[in-house]
């Protein structure tokens, strides 16, 4: 079996502002199946852009964006894990602990006291950036 050319792939149609969120099939040799076609996001090729980034922001109280930076007290809360967002990293530019947190208690961290129970807060030191991942449904801090 041959592999496919870009005439294989459907014509995508020219979109005038991508977001982070959008998908792009690509096509992977190694996979198994029957379909070796996926999909990944434009936030895996490309990182962050400038429209991913919030900040410096006095002490957000929702994350809206991949990135946010804080720049005075303040504790922003995460959005729904089951959102599109699901890679979040929030950089403390204060002189003191800031608290993310989250409407309901879903965020796992190998820090919490318990092992991994979920707790809706986090404490991100002064100076310092936490990153938190989603599987839909959790969330999981991962530094």
């Amino acid at each position: 079996m041959c592999p496919p050319s870009l005439d294989d792939l459907p014509t995508l149609a020219q979109i005038a502002a991508p977001t982070g969120d959008d998908l792009f099939p690509i096509y992977d040799l190694t996979a198994d199946g029957s379909s070796k076609v996926r999909k990944v996001s434009l936030n895996q090729i490309n990182g962050v852009s400038p429209s991913d980034i919030t900040g410096p922001a006095a002490g957000p109280a929702n994350i809206t964006t991949r990135l946010t930076l804080v720049s005075s007290a303040g504790n922003p809360q995460l959005p729904a894990a089951s959102g599109a967002m699901r890679d979040v990293i929030v950089m403390n530019g204060t002189s003191s602990a800031i608290n993310v947190t989250s409407a309901t208690t879903n965020i796992y961290t190998s820090a919490t006291p318990s092992g991994l129970a979920a707790v809706n807060t986090t404490s991100v030191t002064a100076n310092t950036s936490a990153r938190y991942l989603s599987d839909g449904v959790n969330w999981y801090r991962t530094h």
